[in-house]
């Protein structure tokens, strides 16, 4: 089964590498090419992995944290989009005028809300009318 390795993962994989490579310098008979076949096998990766692993390692230079990297995960952003016409706006006007005379109290988005759909059939939510008073 195939998945995409974690940050943590990559840099485990890396630093066995790392540590078998010098393993076999220091005085251990070990070619390089068997100390990738034991590293992957340690490390449970392909070989293929392990040397694309190996390429981003090398390619970041001295800091091996901040070498490797996984793409972040995209959240759609949804845009509120006003559906007042000019009309609907005067009456919006109209609403949060009377609360300030008539009622005398502050509007609320959701009392705006509640009136504006009484007067008109507005579609909108909440969020596209906070969005027209913005606007305004």
């Amino acid at each position: 089964m195939k998945r995409a390795k974690r940050i943590g993962e990559r840099e485990i994989a890396y630093n066995v590498y790392k540590f078998m490579k010098t393993e076999s310098e220091v005085g251990i008979t070990c070619l390089l090419s068997k100390a990738q076949k034991r590293v992957a096998e340690t490390t449970r990766v392909s070989r293929r992995t392990l040397c694309r692993l190996l390429k981003e390692g090398e390619n970041s230079g001295i800091v091996v944290a901040m070498a490797f990297s996984a793409p972040c995960k995209l959240r759609p952003k949804f845009r509120t989009t006003s559906i007042l016409d000019n009309f609907d706006e005067a009456v919006l006007r109209k609403i949060v005028h009377n609360f300030y005379l008539t009622e005398k109290q502050r509007p609320t988005m959701k009392a705006s809300h509640s009136k504006m759909c009484e007067s008109t059939c507005c579609g909108g939510g909440v969020s596209s009318l906070s969005l027209a008073l913005r606007k305004m």
